[in-house]
């Protein structure tokens, strides 16, 4: 597994050394795995972005990467990833609705991890460094099978 996840440095200039911009969740060839979005508290449109190297299968239709937005997808999405190398990418997405279209990776963006026993939680921010992250709230968890 070569891809790392990456740190926001302008959180940890501020003291806060646990906030990840883009998140590296290790997965197999095949593997089966839930999104729960959990809570939403934005005015703005919130979402989550995923990928693989060989790309992840929802609904039956096969995707280089996938984007789930929390006012559209279903609470519980399953999703099978594709993947030489083991790696799912993932990190929040928004829509301010300001004309820019989706947005991510920003200054102030990034996501608090929690490991759960099957999987991780993900607490997110979008704009602004006085935040509860709770911007979107959203787990992955590993299903016990492979389709």
């Amino acid at each position: 597994m070569g891809r790392k996840r990456i740190k926001n440095a302008e959180f940890e200039k501020r003291g806060k050394s646990d906030v990840i911009k883009w998140d590296v969740f290790h997965v197999t060839d095949g593997q089966a795995i839930r999104i729960t979005f959990e809570e939403m508290k934005s005015e703005w449109r919130q979402g989550i972005w995923l990928k693989t190297d060989q790309g992840i299968t929802v609904n039956g239709q096969a995707c280089p990467s996938v984007v789930l937005w929390y006012d559209t997808a279903p609470r519980e999405v399953e999703c099978v990833c594709s993947t030489a190398d083991g790696c799912l990418s993932v990190y929040n997405v928004w829509d301010a609705r300001d004309g820019k279209g989706r947005q991510s990776q920003a200054w102030s963006s990034g996501m608090v991890v929690e490991d759960l026993a099957n999987g991780r939680r993900y607490r997110c921010n979008d704009i602004g460094f006085e935040t509860n992250f709770d911007k979107i709230v959203f787990r992955i968890e590993v299903l016990d099978f492979h389709a």
